[in-house]
């Protein structure tokens, strides 16, 4: 744009000067003619100049034009394609909005229709719980019934003779107990294996009888009435320890894990196999033994195989009839040869001198070497160490009973099953 306004002014300037010229042109000598040719033909060649460059402008000018004429008609192309493209989204649009408003609407029917259901699952649970509790009173009105005809049995069988009673008892034995059918029948055992398990306790030795009448008498328990007491092995005991420090609370199927399995061959051979995986045979037969309160007993006798003339290893149980049941009666004594110690007491474990009733034996301090070792010939308290051998029962506090109580394992019977594998 300059380039052309420069052009019109060097135009405008050059007819001006020529008019001049044309006026005065007698007036001018030779040398002033000949200067105003050649400022005339310089001024020529600043306008051809000119021209040159407004053409190249108006070349360039007219290249714009097509340019912008095409990106016009690309704008034009893309404006198009961009309308198409926004009548797809409004139309994607209303279709989003329409399932919006559909999934609305099932909304609030599906909650309206789960509202329904849990009001009817809400009645029905109140219908349920009238029904439960109708339930309810039923067993209660059937336990007391129960009561009363238990009391009205216990009342007839006290009415009735003992062989009466004896006759009801034989008929409500476990058929499926071994000792219980081999106390009747003694079958051969050609290849039998069992479980030695606790079955129930009688605490006291025996009847004792005073002057003025009865001291105290034997009770037969559950295995339930008794707390079983582990012992932690390899602890060390220095002065002034008490076997309560080393204590592990234990059960019944603590107890029954370390009485041992036996294997019975051909009726002959009788083998045991202990919780320590040692085992030891015997020769086996069994015969009728003194009776118990009247009722026949069973001996089971087991010989030692490794000591032909020599009975100290041999084994004695007896087989007794208590009540219903049929059981191997065990002393603690018999039990300590199944590898089973209890203890002698809840005493300290150790003093300054061994505890009454404990000893030195050689394999070590405490009963039988059992529940505190020691090196060979050690005097010194404070070598000792818990061996983790042996167990204490206890007695349960209930009713009768304000605390409770060690037993002694003089006053120990254990009455043991033989539960078939």
């Amino acid at each position: 744009m300059n380039h052309v306004l420069g052009l019109i002014t060097i135009i405008i300037c050059f007819l001006s000067i020529s008019v001049l010229n044309a006026q005065d042109i007698n007036k001018m000598s030779k040398s002033d003619l000949r200067e105003n040719v050649l400022f005339q033909y310089e001024i020529s060649r600043g306008l051809s100049t000119q021209i040159d460059s407004l053409k190249n402008v108006i070349f360039t000018l007219e290249e714009s034009k097509d340019s912008l004429l095409l990106n016009v008609s690309f704008l034009e192309s893309a404006n198009d394609m961009n309308e198409i493209e926004l009548a797809k989204l409004n139309n994607v649009a209303l279709k989003n909005k329409q399932e919006i408003a559909r999934l609305q609407s099932d909304h609030v029917i599906q909650i309206a229709s789960l509202n329904e259901t849990i009001f009817d699952n809400q009645a029905s649970l109140a219908d349920l719980q009238d029904s439960i509790l109708r339930l309810q009173k039923v067993p209660l009105e059937s336990q007391v019934s129960f009561l009363d005809r238990q009391d009205s049995i216990s009342r007839l069988q006290e009415d009735l003779p003992q062989n009466s009673m004896t006759s009801n008892q034989s008929s409500t034995t476990t058929s499926d107990d071994f000792l219980n059918k081999y106390y009747f029948d003694q079958i051969p055992l050609s290849n039998n294996s069992f479980q030695l398990v606790l079955s129930k306790i009688i605490l006291g030795g025996k009847c004792i009888h005073r002057g003025d009448g009865v001291g105290s008498i034997p009770e037969t328990l559950d295995c339930n009435a008794f707390s079983f007491w582990g012992i932690a092995p390899d602890v060390a005991l220095p002065y002034g320890t008490k076997i309560d420090d080393v204590l592990i609370r234990k059960d019944k199927s603590y107890f029954d894990s370390n009485l041992p399995q036996i294997e019975i061959l051909k009726n002959k051979l009788f083998t045991i196999r202990y919780n320590d995986n040692t085992e030891e045979s015997f020769l086996f037969n069994v015969k009728e033994s003194v009776p118990n309160n009247g009722r026949k007993g069973l001996q089971i006798n087991l010989a030692n195989e490794g000591f032909e003339s020599n009975t100290a290893n041999d084994i004695i149980w007896q087989v007794v009839a208590i009540n219903n049941e049929c059981y191997l009666a065990i002393t603690t004594g018999q039990l300590e040869r199944l590898k089973i110690y209890i203890s002698a007491e809840r005493v300290p474990a150790i003093c300054t001198g061994c505890p009454d009733g404990y000893g030195y034996d050689g394999d070590g301090y405490g009963y039988g070497g059992v529940f505190i070792r020691a090196p060979v010939g050690a005097n010194q308290y404070e070598s000792w160490r818990t061996t983790g051998k042996g167990m204490l029962l206890m007695r349960k506090k209930d009713s009768y009973l304000n605390r409770s109580e060690p037993i002694q394992r003089g006053d120990l019977t254990f009455l043991l099953k033989m539960k078939e594998l």
